[in-house]
């Protein structure tokens, strides 16, 4: 039996993305790739469900943002994009979906084990910290750790980048056999 393919509908842009395989639909969510108002289909764009009712995506948690609107349903790796960002901080509440509970962001088992979490008001060198200080150091640690984060997450950009201008040739290549005339 084949496995399925699945399309994915951006909202923000209203572009088809696929067809995918489920692991790459997984490498999405988990790279923060799927907002929860994108659309997913798997029967050949059909008929579309928004993402977070596909319960492998694990799109479970909502976030009461600073501007007191909810934002989600999400997954943990958008919860851990946003932080490393600086949109939200750990004293935002966060409500699983699954089972009704919800409490501080620093208070989830996932908080710990983030490396998103190290961008924080503790972790940012301040005026003139001296070179041995050991909060300068484990600072630097720390980005360090976040440096690294930041060049596999450019190196899945460009990889995306590489994937989108193959499809861009393609769709030029179909214009050009269908119409006879270069695309403007």
């Amino acid at each position: 039996m084949a496995q399925a393919e699945w399309y994915i509908l951006k909202a923000a842009e209203q572009a088809v993305r696929g067809p995918l395989s489920m692991d790459q639909l997984l490498s999405w969510a988990a790279e923060a790739k799927i907002g929860p108002l994108d659309k997913i289909s798997n029967d050949n764009c059909e008929n579309w469900v928004r993402a977070p009712m596909v319960p492998e995506l694990q799109m479970d948690w909502l976030i009461d943002m600073p501007n007191n609107r909810l934002y989600g349903p999400t997954s943990i790796s958008t919860i851990q994009e946003l932080l490393a960002m600086g949109d939200i901080d750990e004293h935002v509440t966060v409500i699983n979906c699954l089972d009704g509970s919800s409490g501080r962001l620093h208070e989830q088992p996932f908080y710990s084990a983030s490396p998103q979490h190290i961008r924080s008001a503790e972790t940012v060198l301040h005026g003139t910290q001296m070179p041995g200080d050991p909060l300068a150091a484990e600072a630097g640690s720390i980005l360090r750790q976040r440096v690294q984060w930041l060049e596999k997450q450019v190196m899945e950009l460009q990889r995306d980048l590489g994937l989108a201008e193959e499809y861009n040739a393609s769709l030029k290549h179909q214009f050009i056999e269908a119409t006879g005339r270069t695309p403007q």
